[in-house]
């Protein structure tokens, strides 16, 4: 599956939930359907970032691409998002824009500590680990305290993208070293990890009543969530696409698209 099917995939399902909550009075299974979009989202940008990190001039333009598209993101975000109490809706909550941000950088300060050429593979320091370890929970921190989308959880998805495709792709990330079964198992592996720790934050950060609540609420996103991992491992890094108006379609469809929806609420 090429990436341009992942993106069409990312957009369809981002906009089929924002629908659902702006258009249908019960909107749960449009929904569900979001938990295929941001794991294909935070799957493109740690795919994306091993085409431009080795060539400075592209790692800069890339960069500079997802800071602007933060801040132009940011009040479509609120427009759509509080619309009816716009004032306070900055220190409320950020857009996923702010996210995928921020471990774009995550992952950058990951090769400056532990380089994935080859040649460097098996050089993971204690001391690399350890600031690793720090930068990520930094990283963690400030989504958090910005409050971007989800708090601290969805960054962690991200991560463990970056270090799947390290490890499961050739040098130059275009072609799959690991049979699909392998990347399957290792990708549900993931949300095996990543959803308990998403619904413990569900949950308030209380306990196993709690936690357990959550997991019986929101067990169709489980399987969502199976699909998006179902759909991830048949991905082989090619993007299959030339078209510079795709590009920039797919880049500002986030803002486009949420300025749009609040512009049809508002008439």
């Amino acid at each position: 599956m090429t990436g341009f099917v992942i993106r069409i995939i990312a957009m369809a399902t981002m906009l089929a939930d924002h629908i659902g909550w702006n258009f249908i009075d019960n909107p749960m299974l449009l929904t569900w359907i979001w938990r295929i979009a941001f794991p294909c989202y935070a799957f493109l940008l740690a795919e994306g970032f091993f085409f431009v990190f080795k060539n400075r001039r592209r790692f800069l333009k890339h960069i500079s691409t997802l800071i602007l598209l933060a801040v132009i993101s940011e009040p479509c975000y609120d427009l759509l998002e509080f619309w009816s109490n716009i004032g306070s809706s900055f220190m409320e909550a950020q857009s996923v824009m702010i996210t995928l941000l921020l471990w774009f950088l995550g992952m950058s300060f990951t090769e400056l500590l532990v380089p994935s050429k080859k040649e460097n593979n098996d050089k993971i320091w204690w001391k690399a680990v350890l600031l690793l370890t720090c930068a990520y929970l930094l990283i963690g921190f400030t989504n958090y305290k910005m409050g971007a989308n989800f708090n601290f959880v969805w960054p962690l998805l991200i991560i463990a993208y970056y270090w799947y495709l390290r490890y499961s792709r050739n040098e130059e990330k275009t072609e799959n070293k690991w049979n699909w079964i392998k990347r399957f198992l290792v990708l549900v592996g993931i949300f095996l990890i990543y959803l308990p720790i998403y619904f413990w934050v569900r949950s308030g950060f209380w306990g196993g009543s709690a936690w357990l609540e959550q997991l019986v609420n929101y067990l169709p996103w489980i399987w969502w969530h199976a699909l998006a991992a179902l759909i991830l491992s048949f991905s082989n890094g090619k993007l299959w696409y030339h078209k510079e108006w795709f590009k920039y379609l797919y880049t500002l469809f986030y803002p486009i698209h949420a300025l749009i929806i609040w512009i049809i609420i508002s008439l």
